[in-house]
């Protein structure tokens, strides 16, 4: 057998080598980005409903592991758009959230964003990765739109009248920097586009010597107002209450006037703006309609008057229907001191007076409960002691109120 000869240090190298691929391996492992487990949820935020042009709002998403704990800080979390851009497009977690800006460009329209982050799931019976929200950027964000014409008619000789545009988002609040568009069917406007001011009105003017219909149109929201030549009717429109309930009934006054050498008014229409109208005849002068809305939200009432010249003038006002009444509900009960097997007869009285019950569920307090579509019902206790007794008003429109109270049985 013959001996090799091994080289000076060759060892040393080895071991070196050895060395230097353990390093490399643990720094390739700590480059590998901290993402949520398996099992975690992942929820996203926006903390407005929407954006204007060139505008940024903020991105909250929040990680949590499947014991409800936030995941480890450092948690890497990737954001993409389908509208806009996202800055930074990736960040880490501190307690459990990451923060980002969704950056706005000049086009309207509704970005979709989505938060991911390993396995992590939105928590859906889908098990979909990631979470998603939409935001309404630019003109996207536009529920409704009211235009009016200020004045609302222009000499025979023609002349010029300010359109003014005020656009609100489905809260009723007013839109500031909004794209807002306009067209006319006769006549010149100063522009046919412009953006919205602080207050959510968008102003042009429009030059024209003929009747005219300009049109006002922000994102899918739009309206139109009609401007007339000649001496036309002037309505004076008002609403009380202007901030109604639902069921509450809503009084509209309206002053109609002609002016001197005008034609009489052949026709008066109100819309009350959630599609229901009445027309109101050949009327001048002040009268009232009233009408009731059955649902919450913003609504523009509108008037508009033809004359026998079929000029037409119209009016409009603005209503922020309100939520229902919470239901209000008192518990009584006769005798005061009622004994075993005796009758006692428990009424529950309603408030509102606006409030339709459409039935009352009862809990006697010894087991037993029944349902009614009366306010009374009479119960008969087969054993003594103090029972709390509870019922529930459910209402037409799904709005409920409680109310409970103690009664003693005596033996």
């Amino acid at each position: 057998m013959i001996a090799r000869p091994i080289a000076p240090g060759s060892g040393v190298r080895q071991a070196l080598v050895a060395l230097v691929l353990l390093v490399a391996a643990a720094t390739s492992c700590n480059r590998v980005p901290l993402t949520a487990p398996t099992e975690s949820t992942i929820q996203l935020f926006s903390t407005a409903p929407s954006v204007p042009l060139n505008g940024s709002i903020d991105l909250v998403a929040t990680i949590t592991e499947e014991a409800g704990t936030p995941v480890p800080d450092g948690t890497l979390v990737s954001f993409t758009t389908t509208l806009g851009h996202i800055d930074p497009s990736e960040t880490r977690t501190n307690n459990g959230k990451a923060t980002v800006k969704l950056v706005a460009g000049s086009q309207s329209g509704t970005a979709t964003v989505t938060a991911f982050s390993g396995a992590a799931t939105s928590g859906g019976e889908d098990g979909a990765a990631g979470a998603s929200i939409e935001v309404a950027i630019g003109a996207a964000a536009a529920e409704t739109i009211s235009v009016r014409a200020e004045p609302s008619s222009v000499p025979p000789s023609g002349g010029a009248v300010q359109i003014v545009a005020q656009v609100l988002d489905e809260s009723g609040n007013l839109l500031s920097g909004l794209p807002v568009t306009f067209s006319t069917t006769a006549g010149q406007l100063s522009s046919s586009s412009t953006t919205s001011d602080a207050n959510g009105e968008a102003r042009v003017s429009l030059t024209t010597s003929t009747a005219a219909t300009v049109t006002a149109r922000s994102g899918s929201a739009s309206d139109d107002v009609e401007i007339a030549v000649g001496a036309v009717a002037t309505i004076a429109l008002t609403a009380e209450p202007s901030a109604p309930r639902v069921g509450e009934p809503v009084t509209f006054g309206i002053t109609i006037t002609v002016p001197d050498g005008g034609s009489p008014v052949k026709n008066a229409r109100i819309e009350f703006g959630d599609g229901d109208s009445a027309n109101l005849g050949a009327i001048s002068g002040t009268t009232s309609a009233t009408h009731t809305y059955d649902s919450d939200g913003t609504r523009t009432a509108r008037v508009t008057v033809t004359d026998t010249a079929n000029q037409t003038t119209s009016a409009a006002i603005v209503i922020s229907v309100q939520p229902s009444e919470p239901v209000g509900v008192t518990l009584g009960f006769s005798p005061d001191a009622p004994s075993v097997n005796e009758s006692v007869t428990f009424t529950a009285t309603v408030s509102p007076t606006t409030v339709t019950p459409e039935k009352f569920t009862w809990n006697f307090g010894d087991g037993t409960s029944r349902t009614t579509t009366g306010n009374e019902t009479i119960k008969v206790y087969s054993s003594s002691g103090t029972k709390r007794v509870k019922v529930t008003v459910t209402a037409t429109d799904g709005s409920t109120g409680t109310a409970e109270s103690d009664i003693v049985i005596s033996p």
